[in-house]
């Protein structure tokens, strides 16, 4: 499989402190990539470098074989439209119906009439189980039925790559499952390649083909989760031991 993003040697601080320190990955096509640590082990800061949301003290990223860092602004938006963004809290707008919430990036960055436009929110709806709340307020909906909503809006545009903060946050273990599965069946129907923060044990298990495992800023590991799981790193292996009981 051929990289989509790579990582090397990536520095970030914030006054002074040290947030990632030296951070090397790549991550290929069609697969799903795991960003996992625990509590403010710099996951969500390394996801948000790689979206281009924040500039690094040093180092190199590279998506869709472009060089990100230092790149101008409308270069970057050429390479994000070929993304989408999962946020944790999913961000819909709740003056908007959902139809209209799906819309929002298909209205910004496309010519289509409203006929397509409107035919393309009934296909994302579909593809996420949620045909029947086109017309629904964002207030109706339970916690999982938004972050369905949400990941309609991410494909909208049909991205290459999908980025997810936190998907499975605040769900029952039920919901939490559903929201895993349907991001496998996206990955195939859409050969989407699909990097996920996330701390969920759970969910890592379901859906996780490689993680990098970030402690105090650094890469402690990057490979399978088979490979993880079987390694002698003290820190992977409490996270796995004592994540199940807590």
């Amino acid at each position: 499989m051929e990289k989509i993003i790579e990582v090397k040697d990536l520095i970030t601080e914030f006054d002074g402190r040290r947030i990632l320190d030296g951070i090397t990955l790549d991550i290929k096509e069609n697969e799903v990539f795991i960003i996992l640590g625990g509590s403010g082990c710099g996951k969500t800061t390394l996801l948000k470098h790689i979206i281009g949301l924040l500039k690094p003290v040093s180092g190199s990223i590279k998506v869709f074989d472009k060089e990100i860092v230092g790149i101008e602004e409308e270069d970057l938006d050429e390479i994000l439209m070929k993304c989408g963004v999962l946020f944790q809290n999913g961000a819909l707008l709740n003056s908007l119906s959902v139809g209209e919430n799906v819309a929002i990036p298909l209205e910004q960055h496309s010519n289509l009439d409203r006929e397509l436009i409107n035919r393309i929110i009934e296909t994302k709806l579909n593809l996420v189980e949620l045909a029947h709340a086109m017309y629904l307020s964002t207030s109706e909906l339970s916690g999982g039925m938004k972050k369905r909503a949400a990941l309609a809006r991410a494909i909208a545009l049909d991205p290459q790559l999908l980025f997810c903060d936190e998907p499975s946050a605040g769900l029952d273990p039920i919901t939490s499952k559903a929201i895993d599965d349907l991001l496998l069946q996206l990955k195939r129907q859409l050969n989407m390649t699909i990097v996920v923060v996330t701390h969920e044990l759970a969910s890592i298990h379901r859906i996780a083909d490689r993680i990098v495992f970030l402690d105090e800023g650094k890469a402690l590991f990057v490979g399978t989760l088979k490979e993880a799981l079987n390694s002698d790193i003290k820190e992977i292996q409490e996270f796995f031991t004592v994540g199940r009981f807590e």
